[in-house]
């Protein structure tokens, strides 16, 4: 097998992609531009690196807000015994 055979082929870099309005994800998603630098069999270790951030990311939504209080009866006279 020659060298040029055990060569992979050079691809241009994908364009960025656009962003989502959150910095988090942006950042992860934005690793993926290592790709090209990489050889094929690399690559995993990149989606995986990126999939655990975004997993982390959705387990976490949500967590910075403030818990909504339950909602209060539309009568609440009417929940009180009468005398």
């Amino acid at each position: 097998m020659s060298d040029e055979a055990a060569e992979e082929p050079e691809f241009p870099a994908a364009p960025p992609p656009d962003p989502t309005g959150d910095p988090r994800v942006d950042a992860a998603v934005a690793l993926l531009g290592e790709l090209g630098g990489r050889s094929v069999p690399a690559h995993v270790e990149v989606f995986e690196d990126v999939h655990q951030r975004l997993q982390e990311l959705l387990a976490s939504a949500g967590q910075d807000e403030r818990p909504v209080p339950p909602p209060r009866p539309a009568f609440p006279d009417a929940l009180r015994p009468r005398e």
